[in-house]
């Protein structure tokens, strides 16, 4: 986002010239235009549901998680010799081995040896805990409701894995009090904060995995839902939980791999790994499954990496949507987001190459070091920047509604987007697309709803803008309007109007009257830069303004297959270079312009 406007002076434009010489920002040549294609025009309904997976021009870092499932993990059934545990209010009857129960400050059923132990029944004020050394411990929650006022309902201090099935057909329910009485305590020798576990409604200390088709019901009074200090697994069942901070936690790793979780998290965030040592984990990985979160801070929160394969996911956040402290990949699935921060953001690399992605509400839509889209359907809607690839600034504060507190006006050559495929629509009232370093466009669909007030452009980068392939429209204001580089390899009309209102249709057609595109903008705009393989070498074009449009298909703007009449010949231009301008230039670059611009946030 430009934070200030700029005036230029005869000295400024010289110190402008050397400080772009200096950081690399340049708008380069105005090179001879491309061929261009054959279609004849398109009318951009080629373009709409575009979900093509180019190779990146980037190299961005590896965002492979490959997660292996154990035959135990998937062990959802029972023998009739299994140890049985049934609730009664106060205590608990006992038929088995394995398992002892003694009355403390609550009623405690201790679980002493690996095997499988069925539950079921009502527990007031009573607690499950499991300390078999390295013994395997496989749960079956079997219909069975336990509350603890002082302590979790569920306290895992196992050695090694333990399996929690959800029996078919029932409905489990696991409610804290709001004050712990802790079993270990740890005192933070810097800060003197103490900390201590368990401190979760479901709480393990080693591995543990959750499968079965029944339901659970955790509601985390005094802290998070569920807390598991080693890996997560979540395989199936109906879970929902309720928490004061934390809804589901994991400490080397959550993963997601089916079934519909529903997750509450009034302070803290939905779902989160913190694995902060160790490069192979810290991650939150999303296969499959329905979810849906809300959270006082993050929706989905990851060290090293936030993945998404599949599933159908909802979050609706007091800050991020999905924020990784690494990397952010999406590769598949349906994603919905309201955040009061960014809808994504990764202090890496962003990468989506598939999915169906849509923004609702958000300060920035998506934002990272280096962002990637080369496949997926994105839709988002911004109070700033739609993207923004910036490294952020040691200046800056925790980051909460910006990227590190700012991107500054410096060049930055690890900051890049990249689109090589997809289809991306962004609204946004500050800069449509941001990068603090490079943006390249080689494929794909984009179709910008820019900024109206002068200080942000709908496109905007401190370095160099490329169009190489893909379909672009990008409108907005003209006041701070970039254009593409004339070294790009697709060729550009850029049409700069006096003021084109909100909802008017803008047509470009060839001399033999093929459209190749009708428009129309959910915002009054002053600049329009739109670039098409159909544009050709040597070829007429005229940008009509205004007009009626009749029959045809209408998505987000874009006009196809229908009749258009009335409009009026607002200028022509004959392509001859990869950059065509119709009317008066505005903005930073162009004719009469400073042939690139400062970059800015």
């Amino acid at each position: 986002m430009k934070q200030c406007y700029y005036r230029f002076t005869a000295a400024a434009a010289v110190l402008l010239a050397l400080a772009l010489a200096l950081c690399g920002c340049s708008s380069g040549g105005n090179q001879a235009a491309a061929e261009g294609t054959d279609a004849g025009g398109s009318g951009g309904s080629n373009f709409w549901n575009s979900e093509e997976n180019g190779a990146s021009a980037g190299t961005p870092a590896n965002l492979n998680v490959t997660v292996d499932y154990s035959d135990f993990d998937v062990l959802d059934t029972w023998d009739d010799d299994a140890c049985r545990i049934e609730l009664q209010d106060g205590g608990a009857s006992i038929s088995g081995s394995g398992a002892e129960a003694e009355q403390r400050e609550y009623y405690v059923v201790k679980i002493t040896e690996g095997g499988t132990y069925v539950i079921s029944g009502s527990l007031e004020n009573g607690q499950i805990y499991v300390e078999a050394g390295e013994n395997q411990v496989h749960l079956v929650l079997n219909g069975a409701a336990i509350s603890c006022n002082a302590s979790a309902p569920i306290y895992i201090n196992n050695g090694r894995k333990t399996v929690i099935t959800l029996a078919a057909g029932t409905e489990n329910i696991l409610t804290d009090g709001t004050d712990y009485t802790y079993s270990v305590t740890e005192t933070d020798a810097e800060t003197g904060e103490v900390t201590g576990e368990p401190n979760a409604a479901l709480f393990s200390k080693k591995a543990l995995t959750m499968n079965g088709s029944g339901s659970l019901s955790v509601t985390g009074n005094f802290n998070n839902g569920i807390t598991c200090k080693d890996e997560l697994k979540i395989m199936n069942g109906t879970i929902t939980v309720t928490a004061k901070n934390h809804g589901i936690r994991g400490n080397d790793f959550v993963v997601i791999k089916g079934g519909s979780i529903a997750v509450a998290a009034s302070e803290g965030d939905g779902i989160k790994s913190t694995k902060a040592d160790h490069a192979e984990k810290g991650y939150v990985y999303i296969e499959n499954g329905t979810l849906s979160v809300t959270a006082g801070d993050d929706g989905i929160q990851a060290v090293t990496i936030a993945v998404v394969k599949g599933g159908a996911i909802s979050l609706a956040c007091g800050k991020d949507g999905i924020h990784s402290d690494g990397g952010i990949s999406v590769s598949g699935g349906e994603i919905l987001i309201t955040a009061e921060d960014d809808g994504m953001h990764a202090d890496g690399t962003l990468s989506i190459s598939g999915g169906t992605i849509d923004i609702e509400k958000s300060y920035e839509g998506l934002e990272g070091l280096e962002i990637d889209i080369s496949g997926g359907k994105i839709h988002l809607t911004a109070e700033d920047d739609g993207l923004n690839a910036s490294a952020g600034s040691a200046s800056g504060t925790d980051g909460w509604r910006g990227f590190g507190g700012g991107g500054g006006m410096q060049y930055d050559s690890s900051c890049q987007i990249y689109i090589s495929g997809g289809y991306l629509y962004v609204d946004a009232d500050g800069d449509g697309i941001d990068s603090n370093g490079d943006l390249t466009i080689s494929g794909g669909s984009v179709i910008i709803n820019g900024p109206t007030n002068s200080g942000n452009g709908a496109l905007d980068a401190n370095g160099t803008i490329l169009v190489n392939g893909g379909f672009l429209v990008a409108s907005g204001s003209s006041g701070m309007a970039e254009y593409p580089s004339g070294s790009s390899e697709q060729n550009v009309i850029v049409a700069t109007l006096s003021q084109q209102q909100a909802g008017a249709l803008l047509r470009i057609e060839d001399a033999d009257g093929n459209d190749l595109l009708t428009f129309t903008s959910t915002k009054t705009y002053n600049s329009l830069v739109f670039s098409s393989p159909d544009i050709k070498s040597g070829m007429e074009y005229t940008v009509y303004t205004g007009g009626s449009y009749s029959g045809g298909t209408e998505s987000d703007g874009l006009m196809a297959d229908g009749s258009y009449t009335g409009g009026s010949a607002f200028g022509s231009v004959t392509v001859s270079t990869i950059l065509s301008y119709v009317g008066t230039s505005g903005g930073m670059n162009g004719p009469g312009g400073m042939g690139g611009r400062p970059g800015r946030r």
